[in-house]
């Protein structure tokens, strides 16, 4: 069947937490690579502390939601879907 089955109860999983591990290995922009990328801003730039900024500043926002309150109203969620393999956290 396919899909993904869920390690927590939704309400039990944050937003933003799942977004910083999905998104680990992709920097926002190049200046933010861990090698430092190729920025032809660089080293006049005046955007990277903005960017990062604004970028905590998204990831908060979604610190205070849970995937339980993203999931469309009245969709029905068995036991078994919300229960899962324990992830490796």
């Amino acid at each position: 069947r396919g899909g993904v089955r869920l390690a927590r109860e939704p309400a039990a999983i944050n937003l933003g937490a799942v977004v910083r591990q999905l998104e680990a290995t992709q920097p926002l922009v190049e200046c933010f690579r861990t090698d430092g990328g190729a920025c032809p801003l660089q080293p006049h730039c005046r955007l990277r502390g903005r960017l990062a900024a604004a970028s905590e500043a998204f990831l908060s926002s979604l610190d205070g939601s849970t995937l339980a309150e993203c999931l469309a109203a009245g969709l029905p969620i068995s036991p078994g879907q919300a229960r899962a393999v324990r992830s490796a956290d």
